[in-house]
């Protein structure tokens, strides 16, 4: 997110920048830049993007990428050998990305690459505003809203629908549509055949049903347009079959764009190699119980672990490491 907003805005010159957050444990990070790099791959080709920042500033940024399989300059910034647009570079600040500003000057691949940054959806736990934005995918779009009343369907929870109130913006004039009057529609046998009564606000819904909700305007939006969807602790409020459910839809018939899910998760029901995930799509985070530091590694990291392995119970063996040490608790 902190990347997403480094690179969406022009900034004047010691205006500071989001994501400047040093590992805070250590003096020598302190004094280090924090770097911030990522990896994409566009239509078969290879950008890598990174940037890094010290002090609230930028300090260095570069993108490469693999046009015929190897890695050439686009632009370096900040590094001991330069390559930058000087038209460009006349106009950057110390709070401003060459990526962004150069976009602005036409670059076409600098373009292709903030446009995938720019439109890779983010989702935290549910609030309003999340809320708010799914309904709005929903009703902008009636395949993605159809595509959500399949998944509150799939799920089983008697909701048939959604409807809430639109409003005109009092700056730009134009429709929006908030959480506010957003109601959810459920259909059981033998219940009131009026509306009315059967359409609940959404605030007295379960947590579950809320998450749900709000992953999947942008899932679905991401599943139609082939774009990227991070998710911050990933079914933390949902049953372990509508988890793998959800990540089944990215594997399927649906995903016909080439979509992308990451997530986060304490969910271990995902950590299936059975026809499921692959080796390379499982990540563990362990933390350095030392000095607080973390690290991530892959499960394809590790020899021995075929189809057919159980991977869970090594994980809570701890073969893996990414475990808690949950200290003064005898074992069970």
């Amino acid at each position: 997110n902190n990347l997403k907003e480094l690179v969406s805005e022009i900034r004047y010159e010691g205006a500071g920048v989001p994501g400047c957050h040093p590992y805070r444990l250590s003096r020598e990070c302190l004094e280090s830049p924090v770097e911030m790099e990522i990896r994409l791959d566009i239509d078969g080709i290879l950008y890598d993007y990174s940037v890094s920042l010290l002090d609230d500033r930028i300090v260095s940024e570069s993108l490469f990428y693999s046009p015929k399989g190897r890695s050439v300059p686009v632009f370096m910034r900040g590094k001991e050998e330069e390559r930058m647009d000087p038209k460009i570079a006349d106009r950057l600040t110390d709070s401003s990305t060459y990526l962004l500003l150069a976009s602005g000057f036409n670059n076409r691949i600098c373009n292709t690459v903030l446009n995938e940054i720019l439109s890779m959806n983010l989702i935290y736990q549910p609030t309003d505003g999340s809320v708010s934005d799914s309904y709005m995918a929903a009703e902008e779009d009636p395949e993605i809203r159809s595509m959500m009343e399949s998944a509150l369907e799939a799920a089983d929870l008697g909701i048939t629908g959604f409807r809430g109130k639109e409003k005109k913006s009092s700056r730009t004039g134009k429709r929006e549509y908030g959480a506010e009057g957003l109601v959810f529609i459920h259909s059981f046998e033998g219940t009131d055949s009026d509306e009315v009564m059967r359409s609940f606000p959404y605030y007295i819904e379960s947590s579950g049903t809320i998450e749900l909700f709000t992953i999947m305007g942008p899932i679905s939006k991401a599943l139609k347009n082939g774009s990227v969807v991070v998710i911050d602790e990933f079914g933390s409020n949902l049953h372990p079959m509508l988890t793998r459910w959800v990540i089944n839809l990215f594997n399927g018939k649906e995903n016909e764009s080439g979509a992308q899910l990451i997530v986060n998760t304490h969910d271990i029901g995902l950590m299936d190699i059975d026809g499921f995930l692959r080796r390379d799509e499982i990540w563990f985070v362990d933390k350095n119980r030392r000095d607080g530091s973390s690290k991530l590694f892959s499960l394809s990291d590790f020899n021995g672990v075929r189809k057919g392995s159980n991977v869970r119970k090594d994980y809570l063996m701890g073969r893996f490491d990414g475990i808690p040490a949950i200290i003064g608790v005898r074992k069970l």
